[in-house]
């Protein structure tokens, strides 16, 4: 879950500014105030019990919206999970068969390095390129396959 969190005072602010082009005859000063309020009561709560699982991800909307939308990103990263064992062990018939059924994305990390041309790179090249690659992945899991 994303929590921008924002002072009432911004809020109330921005939402003002949205009124000017809105066209809802609604957007005025008490319904915005009273919409903020509905949101402290009923919407504070439920993200405090989320945090309490550690499923909040704070970001402070206050500040540069490409700021914001950074921090946005990096806390959508994608889920990485890991399939290791032997050679010979079905590791690669396994993960497909995962992949297929959970909407998953497979990533064979030495095809990726073979592919990106990282077989003679150093294993922090070779991680910081494969971080790089999955913080652009649009999949919301990824399995990883032969991750040293």
């Amino acid at each position: 879950m994303l929590y921008y969190n924002v002072d009432e005072d911004v809020c109330i602010s921005r939402c003002m500014e949205r009124a000017k082009t809105s066209g809802r005859t609604d957007d005025n000063q008490a319904t915005i105030v009273r919409r903020y309020q509905n949101y402290v009561d009923q919407t504070k709560p439920v993200i405090a019990m989320y945090e309490r699982f550690g499923k909040v991800h704070e970001i402070d909307g206050v500040r540069d919206p490409n700021d914001i939308y950074e921090d946005s990103r990096k806390a959508v990263l994608p889920q990485v999970s890991f399939l290791i064992g032997p050679q010979g062990a079905g590791k690669s018939v396994l993960g497909k068969a995962l992949s297929e059924r959970t909407n998953m994305k497979m990533l064979n990390f030495p095809e990726f390095v073979r592919e990106n041309n990282l077989t003679k790179k150093d294993d922090e090249t070779q991680t910081t390129a494969l971080i790089a690659h999955l913080s652009k992945e649009l999949q919301p899991r990824v399995l990883l396959e032969d991750f040293p």
